[in-house]
């Protein structure tokens, strides 16, 4: 009877993991958006300065800022989008690294005007249904400089360990804005 049992439930536990792994997949990369934004007339792009509310929203080191700073970089500019000061910017980029800490994440959505609840509303586009935050997601926003609000957002898991050094984590950023990136309107 045990023999039976196990026989049985291990392609059911199979199955389940197979449904779970290939829901979370397509959870992995929701993207959210505001449709009455022309996001067709960005040409250049910016990031707040370090004395401004979105670095008070969350402690990072200089060094994983400088990370996440550059892989933004080279995505944007490899999409044809050029790195300007802020005031000439057509959109500002943040990030924020979510950590089990919900406070860190309301004080985020503060500095960038992003309101979870307004996604049901008709102007707020989404790629797929399954909005969700989770610990080690890395979130960027794109802020309209004119409202100084958000008005595209994405996340990724980053999926580190406790082993990987500097230069896994960098490929992990890298690799996470790349995905989220790509997913701009229009492009």
């Amino acid at each position: 009877m045990t023999n039976l049992l196990t026989a049985v439930t291990l392609p059911i536990k199979l199955l389940l993991l197979s449904l779970f792994l290939s829901g979370c997949g397509s959870m992995k990369n929701p993207v959210t958006y505001h449709s009455s934004f022309d996001f067709s007339q960005v040409k250049k792009y910016s990031f707040y300065q370090s004395d401004s509310t979105f670095f008070d929203s969350q402690s990072l080191s200089h060094s994983q800022r400088n990370r996440i700073e550059i892989a933004i970089e080279k995505s944007l500019n490899a999409q044809d989008f050029v790195y300007s000061d802020l005031e000439n910017a057509d959109i500002i980029i943040t990030y924020h690294l979510v950590k089990r800490n919900k406070k860190n994440y309301q004080d985020y959505n503060k500095a960038v005007l992003f309101c979870p609840h307004c996604l049901k509303a008709n102007t707020w586009q989404q790629d797929n249904n399954a909005w969700s935050v989770y610990p080690g997601g890395l979130i960027i926003d794109l802020v309209d400089p004119k409202k100084n609000r958000s008005v595209w957002r994405s996340i990724y898991p980053l999926k580190y360990k406790q082993k990987d050094n500097s230069k896994i984590q960098n490929e992990k950023i890298m690799e996470a804005v790349d995905i989220m990136l790509m997913q701009y309107p229009g492009k």
